[in-house]
């Protein structure tokens, strides 16, 4: 393990860290200023004030891990702090480099920002150590480091160092509390504070090493954390931290290696013991069984990490923010949750590179088959029949006989074989029938593996009953419309009802209209409600409204509260408002989902204003976020803004990307600037155009054109017409005419008729009144009455007037009193 860097280990302590880069600092920029961030530091730690006033700010992170989405978080939220204020350079400093993929999301941050945006990491401190050598006489490393190793802490040690496997996406997943948790972590802190050897077993891939490592780190942060590259290394590092003066952990994750080659004895555990430090062991079940009552094990303390988890730990799983454990939380109680995330990613390699001659193609063609059949909808276990019949298909896929496959019994055998834990690609569910790995099924999901054009006949084939039928066809609908026509046509025929309505609304979907009314009424049972629905919605979409609203209403009356909210929109549709109202009233009381949300609509598009937010506010409390934006839009315009702000906040902090971009707007009208800016800001980083415009705009408005320029610059490239001309016009203020006249350009090729106007004066004023004309006349000929004036400036020949006279009086037509005066004075001058 390579030693660490004086700066990586003054990170362990973050305010040693932060007050050395701010020493560092102070020597290589005179006059820096270090800002104690006792109370908040507002995304500054050091600033530096320029010549021209502004400022250059710097912001310490003692990162020494990669940044995860947890320190890109903290690193967006200083830098949106910092941003507040009037900022020539922003620069973050770390002890760390990054990698190809962190620069990329870094570089990404800098479009966003009006600002300089700059990193500084280890290369960079190291760099400059060597200018200013007295910097590390000047603080003590918070890290102890080892009289001979010189290991790092463990509170730097990352779980991939200390031998956690990657998940899927090649990143950690995130820890679940495991109900082990408080006791391992005990017994880890009595170790470290006397020494001891703790021993976790376990099945493969229960998780023994995470939740070691997470043990460790709690309890002993400040202990150096040494792991034999080799175990040949054993015997020397015993020898050296026996010796050592600092607390030390050794980490042996996988006993059995150090066990097999004689490199642990009784004696090195002695020596360890004595020395009061601590050996964190692992230890896989199997090895367990060949290894159990051996002298080193019984000198070391022994817990057991069940492979299964209970059902809290499941709890805590599926309320987890990363969708990799909530996902496998899923799986059945039989397989751990920790043994999926190990081996999603391992089955899913081993699978793809199966299907080829001397791998297993058969074995791979069955697990496809029931990844493909639980795809569909086919629920519980799948008979070896089935199987071995659907995974034809896949295998003639892949090449046949040319792939030499191997015989169906050694097929299963592969299917079925254990990797790890209890997984296999096929899990035995007892007697003749198999169950594929959930998460085989979740990562041909996420891969977008399409689903085999024939499996669903297959899969029709082999339900066992009519709840089985229609999850098929019901899969099908959404993964293969044709295919679920055909498989509701033939329950349909078989004179199930249910089908027949679904299989009208499978064709509807298709556009086949004719086929779907004739379904309805001829197959269907028209009793139903929900029957009558799909007709009357049907019905509608055709343009036969009046059949529609009959339909539907027969439906509402039947008891489908869903008939008579689409009844509601059709009607306001058609300006029946009244009678919308009555059935959108209806639909609410009736439980329809967001009948109180249309009813808000239909009364704020009639000025009914008080009453529309009372149906916001029922349907915010019916649980509809739609419903509270609008409210607040409605208090806005009324002026409402102190009622509007806490309804746009509390989306906004939920992650509601127009609730972000409303609270800015609504701060900015309210003149708090710098937090609407730093809302802005939050906007534009979930991606909002919009956002880059109206901060635009607010810089503009209050005097910053060199902060507004680049932000309608990105506006302009997200395609806002309407930054090209504000950007336009801020360049021709500041009289850069000629980059003006190219933005004007470009505003008037996407069809900004204002732009017009403005080419034509920079235009004039550069020296070029015909071009000027040639502007002006179009933008004229378009209705501008501006331009319309603007030309009897420059069109000064009798044989203008005719032209002139037409449009001017186009202009006063349209209401310009300036036009209609302009007309008469030219008029006047002519006879």
């Amino acid at each position: 393990m390579a030693r660490w860097t004086w700066w990586e280990e003054l990170a362990q302590d973050p305010q040693a860290f932060e007050d050395g880069v701010a020493t560092l600092l102070g020597m290589v920029h005179p006059g820096l200023r270090h800002v104690d961030g006792a109370g908040g530091d507002r995304g500054v730690d050091a600033v530096l004030v320029l010549p021209d006033g502004k400022r250059h700010v710097f912001q310490v992170k003692s990162f020494t891990r990669r940044l995860d989405a947890s320190r890109r978080r903290q690193i967006r939220d200083s830098l949106v702090r910092a941003a507040q204020g009037d900022l020539a350079c922003w620069t973050l400093i770390i002890p760390l480099d990054l990698t190809p993929g962190e620069w990329d999301w870094f570089d990404s941050l800098r479009g966003a920002y009006p600002f300089s945006l700059e990193l500084r990491g280890l290369l960079w401190l190291k760099a400059k150590s060597l200018e200013h050598p007295s910097i590390e006489g000047l603080f003590r490393t918070s890290c102890p480091r080892l009289d001979v190793l010189g290991q790092p802490c463990v509170s730097g040690i990352t779980p991939v160092e200390a031998g956690v496997a990657l998940g899927e996406g090649g990143t950690l997943t995130a820890y679940v509390e495991r109900d082990i948790d408080s006791v391992l972590r005990k017994r880890v802190r009595l170790a470290g504070e006397s020494g001891g050897a703790l021993l976790l077993m376990g099945d493969s891939a229960a998780g023994k090493t995470r939740a070691l490592y997470e043990a460790m780190r709690a309890e002993l942060p400040g202990h150096s954390f040494v792991r034999p590259a080799h175990p040949a290394e054993v015997a020397q590092l015993v020898l050296d931290i026996a010796a050592a003066s600092q607390p030390c952990v050794l980490w042996l994750d996988e006993l059995h290696r150090y066990l097999e080659g004689r490199c642990l004895g009784v004696r090195e555990i002695g020596q360890l013991l004595r020395s009061k430090s601590v050996v964190l062991a692992t230890l896989d079940a199997t090895a367990h069984e060949h290894w159990n009552g051996t002298a080193v094990l019984e000198q070391m303390e022994p817990l057991v990490l069940e492979r299964r988890w209970s059902a809290a730990e499941r709890v805590r799983a599926r309320q987890s923010q990363d969708p990799r454990v909530a996902r496998a939380a899923q799986a059945g109680p039989a397989i751990g949750v920790a043994e999926s995330l190990a081996v999603a990613p391992r089955l899913w390699r081993e699978l793809r590179l199966a299907d080829r001659a001397g791998g297993s193609p058969r074995g791979a063609a069955l697990t496809w088959a029931g990844i493909d059949l639980a795809r569909a909808g086919l629920k519980g276990p799948l008979s070896t029949s089935l199987l071995l019949d659907t995974h034809l298909l896949h295998l003639a896929d892949g090449g046949g006989s040319l792939l030499r496959p191997e015989s169906p019994g050694d097929a299963l055998a592969w299917a079925g074989r254990v990797r790890c834990g209890v997984s296999s690609m096929l899990l035995p569910a007892g007697g003749d029938a198999w169950e594929v790995h959930p998460q085989l099924v979740t990562a041909a999901q996420r891969a977008d593996v399409p689903v085999h054009e024939l499996i669903w006949f297959k899969a029709m084939d082999g339900a066992k009953d009519l709840n089985d039928m229609f999850a098929v066809a019901l899969s099908a609908n959404q993964q293969a419309p044709s295919a679920a026509v055909f498989l509701w046509r033939a329950m349909a025929d078989a004179g199930i009802l249910r089908a027949a309505n679904n299989l009208g609304v499978a064709l509807a979907d298709l556009g086949r209209h004719e086929e779907a009314e004739r379904v309805y009424r001829t197959q269907a049972d028209m009793e139903d409600p929900t029957v009558l629905l799909n007709l009357g919605n049907l019905l509608r979409k055709t343009g036969r409204y009046q059949e529609a609203i009959g339909t539907l209403q027969e439906a509402g009356a039947r008891g489908n509260a869903e008939a008579w909210n689409n009844l509601g929109l059709l009607l306001r549709e058609r300006g029946e408002l009244a009678h919308a109202e009555t059935c959108l009233r209806s639909a609410a009381l009736a439980g329809a989902a967001d009948a109180e949300f249309n009813l808000g609509v239909l009364l704020a598009d009639q000025g009914r204003t008080e009453e529309a937010m009372a149906a916001y506010a029922r349907a915010n409390a019916a649980g509809d976020p739609d419903g509270v934006l609008n409210w607040g839009i409605l208090l806005t315009e009324e002026g409402r803004w102190a009622e509007a702000e806490p309804l746009f906040r509390s989306r906004a902090e939920a992650g509601d990307k127009e609730a972000v971009f409303c609270l800015a707007n609504l701060l900015k009208a309210n003149r708090r600037l710098e937090e609407a800016v730093a809302w802005y800001h939050h906007a534009i980083g979930m991606g909002d155009t919009r956002a880059q415009y109206n901060l635009a705009n607010l810089y503009r408005d209050t005097d910053r054109s060199d902060l507004a320029e680049p932000l309608y610059r990105a506006a302009a490239d997200a395609g806002i017409s309407a930054a090209l001309l504000n950007w336009g016009l801020a360049l021709k203020r500041q009289q850069r005419l000629g980059e003006a006249e190219s933005i004007f350009r470009q505003a008037a090729t996407q069809g900004h008729r204002d732009a017009l106007l403005h080419l034509g004066d920079v235009l004039r004023e550069t020296g070029r009144p015909d071009e000027a004309a040639t502007q002006w006349r179009l933008a004229a000929d378009a209705g501008d009455t501006t331009a319309a004036i603007a030309l009897v400036t420059v069109l000064t020949s009798d044989a203008d007037r005719p032209y002139l006279r037409s449009v001017l009086q186009r202009a006063a037509d349209a209401g310009d009193h300036d036009a209609g005066v302009v007309l008469e004075a030219l008029n006047t001058g002519s006879s």
